[in-house]
């Protein structure tokens, strides 16, 4: 069995410039400053925000933000970070996957909490996807695809993409696993139809998807963290498991019924809603929080695994499925850089791992 995953760094190929990191950073901050953007998707504030997370940039590298991490996997990613950038680097240099981490340890930094903190996140998030999107042109990638390219797409048993655009489905008209979610995918959150607005707070009634923007209201996945990454793909399917096992317990085990049922009055607002959920499964049984996230999958393969375009950097979480996975044999990497091969190497000391130059491959297409 053969299986490959692709990112990013194919639709810089095919794409060009437009869709590398800076040119989505410079876009997002031009549709900013020049107005052009839709006010109910983000807003200008944002652009302030956005300013003061690179002013504090030097604090970032000098250690001063070191005293906020709350956890091993954040004070990685912060050394990571360090590393990889210096005190001349220019705003459109920062990968946009690692202002999420300086939102986070600014917030704590001034003190601001949920919601405030959720909301900025998710504003950040919103601004980064619009400009990833281009208007729906990052769609049209595919149509540069060389035939050779897609016909050897098509070679794979099992085909993923960390990227949120329908190019290489389209290309190679079959399923595609998307490991961080998609465009053209309404986020449960946003969805007036998902499971999560039959509760009765219903989200979606406060904040609904803008058309002609739901890219910005997708279930894209944006994070600095390969954890948070993986915790989020998985938290979908571990809720379902255990509300399928806590509305089975309630139907059939009074003092379980008992204790569940004094949750609905809980002062926690969380509480509360996990009552309502676990209700509504149990009255409806096929209803449950979608799977949108094909991370699971990558437990599933076995035999050889090809990287393409894809960078070690902040999507540590998939390197470590593949290690963890004792049916991967060997793995195939295209790396771009020559410092990569170490960091693969660290990630993958229990496999085979051969490495192929990308720059050769494109050239040879």
């Amino acid at each position: 069995m053969r299986s490959i995953i692709i990112g990013n760094g194919v639709n810089i190929q095919f794409g060009g410039s437009t869709f590398n990191n800076e040119s989505i950073i410079k876009r997002a901050i031009f549709k900013l400053e020049s107005g052009d953007f839709c006010n109910e998707v983000y807003t200008s504030e944002i652009g302030t925000w956005l300013k003061y997370l690179f002013q504090e940039f030097p604090g970032f590298l000098d250690g001063y933000y070191d005293r906020f991490t709350v956890a091993s996997d954040e004070r990685e990613e912060l050394e990571s970070f360090k590393k990889r950038y210096r005190r001349k680097t220019k705003i459109y240099e920062i990968g946009f996957e690692d202002f999420f981490l300086m939102n986070e340890l600014c917030c704590r930094n001034n003190k601001i909490k949920n919601p405030e903190r959720f909301d900025i996140q998710e504003i950040l998030r919103r601004l980064f996807l619009d400009s990833i999107f281009n208007n729906g042109k990052i769609n049209d990638i595919h149509r540069n695809f060389p035939k050779d390219f897609i016909e050897y797409i098509k070679t794979f048993d099992s085909v993923f993409t960390t990227n949120y655009d329908r190019n290489i489905e389209l290309s190679i008209k079959r399923d595609v696993f998307y490991l961080h979610g998609a465009f053209h995918v309404l986020d449960d959150l946003y969805n007036p139809d998902g499971f999560r607005n039959q509760l009765p707070d219903r989200p979606a009634d406060k904040v609904h998807a803008i058309k002609g923007f739901e890219h910005a209201f997708s279930t894209a996945l944006t994070g600095n963290s390969g954890f948070l990454k993986q915790f989020t793909a998985e938290n979908a399917e571990n809720t379902n498991a255990a509300l399928e096992t806590l509305a089975a317990g309630m139907k059939n085990d009074p003092k379980i019924a008992q204790d569940i049922e004094s949750w609905k009055d809980s002062d926690k607002f969380n509480l509360r809603n996990f009552y309502e959920a676990i209700k509504l499964r149990l009255n409806n049984p096929d209803f449950k929080f979608p799977i949108v996230y094909e991370f699971s999958k990558l437990n599933e393969i076995k035999g050889r695994v090809i990287f393409i375009g894809l960078s070690p950097n902040n999507d540590s979480h998939i390197f470590s499925s593949i290690h963890d996975n004792i049916s991967i044999e060997s793995v195939e990497y295209f790396y771009y850089e020559e410092n990569e091969k170490n960091l693969i190497l660290s990630y993958l000391h229990n496999k085979q791992v051969d490495f192929l130059s990308v720059k050769d491959y494109w050239k040879g297409l």
